[in-house]
């Protein structure tokens, strides 16, 4: 037993040599390893009693080797082959040789750097250079089914190293003793894992952001369109200046006029129903989840107009057309345009593929700044094809930063049925003006 203890000491050391040029950036992970595959080896003690008789008669020192494919982070697959040697078991003074080669299940616990397992194998046993008596005559050799059950721990050194601290099985197997033909054994094992594959240990966002305190918070609002009528929606957007993946943000929204639609969340809805002409103001705040009192403003306004004033203003302010040359026609040229179904401004299916190849182009360009126009075929009232036409390019807006544009890249402005790309009174024509178009501003 004195054997056992000096080599789990020396089988420690040496594991955690092999680890000590990773250790501080396992150190800044919250939980242990996730491998695709384990290799594991290292010495085996087996308390035996067979053969000759059922009893707890001597001890056996040898070693395993094995692997083990995950599944996932607490359940795997185990392979092991174990062989141990023992002199002179009893007082006919011969030797024992016993290995083993059994398979099955094994399920973790994974809890920061200590794994507990539980595992249950099967396979064979096979003894030699030994006595092995039957009824009727003996051999030096024999083989039977073994199974084990037990379980153990492993530690963590890093990504790519652990130490079995221990594993404690109990190992049935039935070679011929004269006796019974049955021997209930305790097999202990120490040893060296390695890890192959997977992604490491894992970084939960919670880990990655008490790692490193934040900056202050500051945030932004834009609003999709500061002057409407009443009845028609307005789409307040706030942006932050953390990572949202890294820092989860709380929002909380308040107006002077109005019904919100979406409060908790970065981006809102005004209804803007039977709220008188004037002007209106949106207040925003946002903090860290994981700290409130790091929190920011901001403020906004929107301008509601009485239906017939508003038609007049909207048109003056949104059919205008853009200046010449105010666009880039070479960025133009690797944009899509949006195109929508009839009285619609939700996304189809082919406009999401098309705002999925926008987005790339816009982030692999991060300079270029982008005006979308929302436009409406003939049918219906100017008033109500401007409003249209502006969900439309807003829509596509906040599609495009879903994906990863920053929203102040992007300004919205609609001109309804005012400009339209064709005449014919056909549904091929009207499918040609029920758009949002992609144009980007000139440098």
């Amino acid at each position: 037993m004195n054997r056992a203890i000096a080599l789990s000491i020396a089988i420690t050391l040496l594991g955690a040599g092999a680890a000590s040029g990773q250790q501080t950036a396992f150190d800044q992970r919250s939980q242990a390893s996730s491998s695709q595959f384990d290799l594991a080896a290292g010495y085996n003690l087996v308390n035996a009693n067979a053969p000759p008789g059922d009893c707890g008669c001597f001890t056996m020192n040898g070693g395993f080797a094995g692997g083990q494919l995950n599944f996932s982070r607490w359940l795997g697959v185990a392979g092991e082959f174990s062989a141990g040697h023992a002199s002179h078991i009893s007082s006919l003074g011969q030797d024992l040789t016993l290995t083993t080669f059994i398979g099955g299940p094994r399920i973790s616990w994974p809890r920061y750097r200590a794994v507990p397992f539980g595992e249950f194998f099967v396979g064979g046993a096979h003894g030699g250079g030994s006595y092995f008596p039957s009824s009727t005559s003996s051999s030096t050799s024999a083989t039977s089914f073994a199974y084990t059950g037990g379980g153990g721990l492993d530690f963590s050194l890093n990504d790519r190293f652990a130490i079995r601290a221990f594993d404690a099985k109990y190992l049935h197997t039935a070679l011929p003793n004269g006796v019974n033909g049955s021997q209930r054994q305790l097999q202990i094992s120490v040893g060296l894992v390695m890890h192959f594959g997977g992604s490491g240990a894992s970084t939960p966002p919670s880990a990655a952001v008490t790692s490193k305190a934040p900056r202050r918070i500051s945030l932004s609002c834009s609003v999709s369109n500061q002057l409407v009528a009443a009845g028609q929606p307005v789409h307040i957007m706030g942006e932050t200046s953390l990572d949202p993946d890294l820092y989860p943000v709380a929002y909380n929204w308040a107006t002077s006029g109005g019904d919100i639609h979406g409060n908790g969340g970065s981006v809102i809805t005004i209804d803007t129903a039977n709220l008188k002409p004037g002007t209106y103001q949106v207040d925003g705040r946002a903090a860290l989840s994981s700290n409130p009192s790091n929190s920011s403003s901001c403020k906004v306004t929107f301008q509601i107009t009485g239906r017939s004033e508003g038609r007049d203003q909207i048109l003056t302010t949104k059919f205008a057309a853009p200046p010449s040359g105010s666009y880039d026609e070479g960025a133009r040229e690797n944009l899509r345009d949006l195109f929508f179904n009839y009285d619609q401004a939700d996304l189809r299916p082919d406009a999401l593929n098309a705002i999925r190849e926008d987005a790339a182009y816009l982030i692999a360009h991060p300079s270029i700044v982008l005006t979308i126009a929302g436009y409406a075929d003939e049918r219906g009232s100017a008033e109500y094809n401007v409003a249209l036409g502006m969900e439309r390019a807003t829509a596509a807006r906040d599609a495009l930063a879903s994906i990863g544009v920053t929203a102040s890249r992007m300004h919205v402005i609609s001109y309804g049925k005012e400009r339209s790309f064709c005449s014919e009174d056909a549904e091929s024509c009207y499918q040609q003006n029920r758009r949002a178009q992609l144009l980007p501003e000139a440098q």
